[in-house]
């Protein structure tokens, strides 16, 4: 799983979305850990959705973008039967799902692949897979809909693909950060909105392309306090590297002149520094979705051919 959470903003420019994680950003890895803490609820339903649309024991599972490995852990916790393929571009990410899953003694059942989505990932993944998981993972890749084409190519007939993105802006409660400062959290946000984040899509249609039959659509949001010691390390991570995109390592001469000035910086510190040291309150949400998209058991061996025959030529619909 990955996070709304800006990364530097060089990363931002080869894809449509995130791109992979900086291999030395070890605060972006603690974050990620954090925002899984918040969203256990959110993966709770998907996985009991996913659970539910494909009727039987996956034996083979794919993790797309495995980010730290909270997702895959969570997959082979599930369902014991399966085996479970742990992709990412991040060789740091991926020493962190090896370390995730080896107490669980999970270890067995995980495999780890350094792949990147837009290069040939299919190679690693022998045999058809039952349960696909991308969890805030394809807005990474510069073509989502020629993943979903090869995905829908490897999963079995009735097989399953839960696909997770953000769907819209993020809040702060109180709208002044505890601080006094009206609207600073709002004008932080649309800053934030102005830079391109976080990264939102709907792949409703994208995956009925794909030959996907139902395609379920689940909204829900993912909320934070402060008042807890893992909300608070979360916001004062999430804000201080926010703070660090808005402002370019601190630099007033750097600030989005259009959304946030001097004494709104000021007033972000001032946050950051509450929260840290257990000041006032501070609350975030962050609303997200997942999908849940059925291989039909029926699907023609004319349709595979041409998902199959799609995704080797690398053409989007």
């Amino acid at each position: 799983m990955t996070s709304n959470t800006p990364a530097p903003p060089h990363l931002h420019r080869a894809h449509r979305g995130h791109g992979p994680a900086p291999e030395n950003d070890l605060d972006l890895a603690e974050l990620l850990d954090l925002d899984a803490v918040h969203a256990a609820p959110f993966v709770q339903s998907a996985l009991d959705a996913a659970a539910l649309a494909l009727g039987r024991q996956p034996r083979v599972i794919v993790d797309l973008g495995a980010g730290t490995g909270t997702g895959t852990v969570a997959l082979a916790t599930r369902f014991p039967e399966a085996r479970v393929l742990a992709l990412d571009a991040s060789a740091r990410m991926l020493e962190r799902v090896r370390a995730s899953s080896s107490p669980s003694q999970l270890a067995a059942r995980v495999e780890t692949h350094l792949v990147d989505l837009d290069d040939d990932w299919t190679a690693v993944v022998s045999g058809h897979v039952d349960l696909a998981w991308a969890a805030l993972s394809l807005h990474h890749t510069s073509s989502p809909a020629r993943v979903l084409q090869q995905l829908f190519a490897m999963l079995q007939p009735g097989g399953v693909a839960v696909v997770s993105e953000f769907t819209g802006a993020t809040a702060y409660r109180p709208a002044d950060l505890g601080t006094g400062r009206d609207g600073v959290g709002q004008r932080l946000v649309a800053a934030l909105a102005g830079r391109g984040y976080p990264v939102t899509a709907d792949w409703t249609e994208a995956l009925t392309a794909a030959g996907f039959d139902p395609v379920d659509r689940h909204d829900t949001s993912v909320d934070v306090s402060s008042q807890t010691v893992e909300g608070a390390r979360f916001l004062e991570l999430q804000m201080a590297r926010t703070r660090h995109l808005l402002a370019g390592d601190l630099d007033p001469a750097d600030i989005d002149a259009s959304h946030l000035d001097a004494d709104d910086l000021a007033a972000i510190d001032a946050a950051i520094d509450s929260v840290s040291s257990g000041g006032a309150r501070l609350d975030y949400s962050s609303p997200r979705v997942f999908w849940v998209a059925v291989k039909p058991a029926t699907a023609t061996a004319t349709t595979a051919a041409t998902t199959a025959a799609t995704t080797a030529t690398g053409v989007d619909r």
